[in-house]
Protein backbone atom coordinates (compact mmCIF):
# COMPACT_ATOMS: atom_id res chain seq x y z
CA UNK A 1 0.00 0.00 0.00
CA UNK A 2 2.93 2.35 0.55
CA UNK A 3 3.60 2.04 -3.19
CA UNK A 4 -0.07 2.74 -3.96
CA UNK A 5 -0.46 -0.66 -5.54
CA UNK A 6 -4.24 -0.57 -5.85
CA UNK A 7 -4.87 -3.89 -7.59
CA UNK A 8 -7.58 -6.53 -7.52
CA UNK A 9 -4.93 -9.00 -6.35
CA UNK A 10 -4.26 -6.92 -3.26
CA UNK A 11 -7.99 -6.55 -2.68
CA UNK A 12 -8.40 -10.35 -2.79
CA UNK A 13 -5.54 -10.67 -0.33
CA UNK A 14 -7.41 -8.47 2.16
CA UNK A 15 -10.42 -10.76 1.68
CA UNK A 16 -8.36 -13.82 2.61
CA UNK A 17 -6.82 -12.13 5.64
CA UNK A 18 -10.16 -10.88 6.96
CA UNK A 19 -11.82 -14.26 6.49
CA UNK A 20 -9.05 -15.68 8.62
CA UNK A 21 -9.17 -12.96 11.29
CA UNK A 22 -11.56 -9.96 11.03
CA UNK A 23 -9.95 -8.25 14.03
CA UNK A 24 -7.18 -6.89 11.75
CA UNK A 25 -8.44 -3.30 11.74
CA UNK A 26 -5.44 -2.19 9.65
CA UNK A 27 -6.56 -4.54 6.88
CA UNK A 28 -10.04 -3.02 6.96
CA UNK A 29 -8.45 0.39 6.45
CA UNK A 30 -6.43 -0.89 3.49
CA UNK A 31 -9.61 -2.33 2.03
CA UNK A 32 -11.28 1.08 2.34
CA UNK A 33 -8.41 2.72 0.45
CA UNK A 34 -8.62 0.13 -2.29
CA UNK A 35 -12.36 0.58 -2.72
CA UNK A 36 -12.02 4.37 -2.73
CA UNK A 37 -9.50 3.98 -5.54
CA UNK A 38 -11.87 1.70 -7.46
CA UNK A 39 -14.70 4.21 -6.97
CA UNK A 40 -12.64 7.21 -8.05
CA UNK A 41 -11.13 5.40 -11.01
CA UNK A 42 -14.41 5.69 -12.88
CA UNK A 43 -15.04 9.34 -12.02
CA UNK A 44 -12.84 10.86 -14.69
CA UNK A 45 -15.57 11.01 -17.33
CA UNK A 46 -18.19 13.70 -16.99
CA UNK A 47 -20.84 12.87 -19.59
CA UNK A 48 -24.15 11.41 -18.42
CA UNK A 49 -23.73 7.93 -19.84
CA UNK A 50 -20.33 7.49 -18.23
CA UNK A 51 -21.61 8.92 -14.94
CA UNK A 52 -24.47 6.43 -14.97
CA UNK A 53 -22.07 3.63 -15.80
CA UNK A 54 -19.78 4.62 -12.96
CA UNK A 55 -22.75 4.69 -10.57
CA UNK A 56 -23.54 1.10 -11.55
CA UNK A 57 -19.85 0.23 -11.13
CA UNK A 58 -19.83 1.67 -7.61
CA UNK A 59 -23.09 -0.03 -6.66
CA UNK A 60 -21.76 -3.38 -7.82
CA UNK A 61 -18.61 -2.99 -5.70
CA UNK A 62 -20.67 -1.99 -2.67
CA UNK A 63 -23.24 -4.78 -2.93
CA UNK A 64 -20.52 -7.37 -3.53
CA UNK A 65 -18.64 -6.24 -0.44
CA UNK A 66 -21.81 -6.14 1.66
CA UNK A 67 -22.49 -9.72 0.61
CA UNK A 68 -18.92 -10.73 1.48
CA UNK A 69 -19.49 -9.52 5.04
CA UNK A 70 -22.58 -11.63 5.78
CA UNK A 71 -20.76 -14.92 6.50
CA UNK A 72 -18.27 -13.00 8.63
CA UNK A 73 -21.09 -11.47 10.68
CA UNK A 74 -22.61 -14.90 11.22
CA UNK A 75 -19.29 -16.28 12.39
CA UNK A 76 -18.16 -13.19 14.35
CA UNK A 77 -21.42 -11.38 15.29
CA UNK A 78 -19.73 -9.28 17.98
CA UNK A 79 -16.71 -8.15 15.97
CA UNK A 80 -16.84 -4.36 16.03
CA UNK A 81 -14.71 -3.95 12.89
CA UNK A 82 -17.17 -5.83 10.69
CA UNK A 83 -20.10 -3.68 11.79
CA UNK A 84 -17.98 -0.55 11.46
CA UNK A 85 -16.83 -1.39 7.94
CA UNK A 86 -20.35 -2.31 6.86
CA UNK A 87 -21.58 1.06 8.06
CA UNK A 88 -18.79 2.72 6.09
CA UNK A 89 -19.89 0.92 2.91
CA UNK A 90 -23.43 2.19 3.32
CA UNK A 91 -22.17 5.69 4.09
CA UNK A 92 -20.22 5.56 0.83
CA UNK A 93 -23.44 4.53 -0.91
CA UNK A 94 -25.15 7.61 0.54
CA UNK A 95 -22.26 9.78 -0.65
CA UNK A 96 -21.90 8.38 -4.16
CA UNK A 97 -25.23 6.93 -5.30
CA UNK A 98 -28.67 8.44 -5.96
CA UNK A 99 -30.79 8.69 -2.78
CA UNK A 100 -33.48 6.34 -4.08
CA UNK A 101 -30.88 3.64 -4.79
CA UNK A 102 -29.21 4.16 -1.44
CA UNK A 103 -32.52 4.00 0.43
CA UNK A 104 -33.13 0.49 -0.89
CA UNK A 105 -29.71 -0.60 0.39
CA UNK A 106 -30.49 0.78 3.84
CA UNK A 107 -33.89 -0.97 3.80
CA UNK A 108 -32.16 -4.26 3.06
CA UNK A 109 -29.74 -3.52 5.88
CA UNK A 110 -32.56 -2.99 8.37
CA UNK A 111 -33.95 -6.39 7.40
CA UNK A 112 -30.51 -7.97 7.77
CA UNK A 113 -29.87 -6.58 11.24
CA UNK A 114 -33.35 -7.78 12.21
CA UNK A 115 -32.35 -11.31 11.21
CA UNK A 116 -29.07 -11.00 13.13
CA UNK A 117 -30.93 -9.89 16.25
CA UNK A 118 -33.37 -12.78 15.90
CA UNK A 119 -30.33 -15.06 16.27
CA UNK A 120 -28.84 -13.14 19.20
CA UNK A 121 -31.42 -10.68 20.49
CA UNK A 122 -29.05 -9.12 23.05
CA UNK A 123 -26.15 -8.39 20.72
CA UNK A 124 -25.42 -4.77 21.68
CA UNK A 125 -23.33 -4.28 18.54
CA UNK A 126 -26.38 -5.21 16.50
CA UNK A 127 -28.67 -2.88 18.44
CA UNK A 128 -26.23 0.02 18.13
CA UNK A 129 -25.94 -0.66 14.43
CA UNK A 130 -29.73 -0.80 14.07
CA UNK A 131 -30.02 2.68 15.58
CA UNK A 132 -27.61 4.04 12.98
CA UNK A 133 -29.43 2.31 10.13
CA UNK A 134 -32.72 3.71 11.41
CA UNK A 135 -31.32 7.26 11.55
CA UNK A 136 -29.87 7.01 8.04
CA UNK A 137 -33.16 5.75 6.63
CA UNK A 138 -35.08 8.61 8.22
CA UNK A 139 -32.67 11.16 6.77
CA UNK A 140 -32.92 9.64 3.30
CA UNK A 141 -36.68 9.30 3.58
CA UNK A 142 -36.96 13.04 4.14
CA UNK A 143 -34.61 13.75 1.24
CA UNK A 144 -36.52 11.67 -1.31
CA UNK A 145 -40.00 12.18 0.16
CA UNK A 146 -40.29 8.45 0.78
CA UNK A 147 -42.33 8.85 3.95
CA UNK A 148 -45.29 6.55 4.45
CA UNK A 149 -48.47 6.80 6.50
CA UNK A 150 -46.84 4.77 9.27
CA UNK A 151 -44.18 6.53 11.31
CA UNK A 152 -40.81 4.81 11.44
CA UNK A 153 -40.81 5.55 15.16
CA UNK A 154 -44.06 3.64 15.62
CA UNK A 155 -42.70 0.67 13.68
CA UNK A 156 -39.45 0.67 15.63
CA UNK A 157 -41.33 0.90 18.92
CA UNK A 158 -43.43 -2.11 17.92
CA UNK A 159 -40.22 -3.95 17.05
CA UNK A 160 -38.88 -3.40 20.59
CA UNK A 161 -42.22 -4.66 21.94
CA UNK A 162 -41.87 -7.92 20.01
CA UNK A 163 -38.26 -8.35 21.08
CA UNK A 164 -39.06 -7.76 24.74
CA UNK A 165 -41.99 -10.18 24.64
CA UNK A 166 -39.69 -12.85 23.27
CA UNK A 167 -37.08 -12.17 25.96
CA UNK A 168 -38.01 -10.04 28.95
CA UNK A 169 -34.36 -9.65 30.01
CA UNK A 170 -33.33 -8.10 26.68
CA UNK A 171 -31.82 -4.95 28.16
CA UNK A 172 -30.70 -3.67 24.76
CA UNK A 173 -34.33 -3.69 23.60
CA UNK A 174 -35.44 -1.93 26.80
CA UNK A 175 -32.77 0.72 26.29
CA UNK A 176 -33.80 1.27 22.67
CA UNK A 177 -37.43 1.51 23.79
CA UNK A 178 -36.62 4.12 26.43
CA UNK A 179 -35.01 6.32 23.78
CA UNK A 180 -38.03 5.99 21.47
CA UNK A 181 -40.75 6.79 24.01
CA UNK A 182 -40.24 10.60 24.25
CA UNK A 183 -40.18 10.90 20.47
CA UNK A 184 -43.18 8.61 20.08
CA UNK A 185 -45.27 10.70 22.48
CA UNK A 186 -44.17 13.87 20.72
CA UNK A 187 -45.19 12.50 17.32
CA UNK A 188 -48.56 11.46 18.72
CA UNK A 189 -49.06 14.97 20.16
CA UNK A 190 -49.96 13.24 23.40
CA UNK A 191 -51.51 15.32 26.15
CA UNK A 192 -50.26 15.22 29.72
CA UNK A 193 -52.96 12.71 30.71
CA UNK A 194 -52.22 10.54 27.67
CA UNK A 195 -48.54 10.54 28.52
CA UNK A 196 -49.29 9.48 32.08
CA UNK A 197 -51.55 6.64 30.92
CA UNK A 198 -48.95 5.51 28.39
CA UNK A 199 -46.19 5.40 31.00
CA UNK A 200 -48.43 3.63 33.52
CA UNK A 201 -49.08 0.89 30.99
Amino acid sequence: MHEKNYTNELFQLTTQLLEWNPEYYTIWNHRRRLLRHFFDHGNNNSNNSNSEGNSNHIQQHLTTDLTFLIPLLRKFPKCYWIWNYRLWLLSEASRLLPPSTTYKLWQQELALVGKMLSIDSRNFHGWGYRRKVFAAMEELSTEINASTDASMTEAEFEYTTRMIKSNLSNFSAWHRRSKLIPRLLEERNASFDERCRFLDE
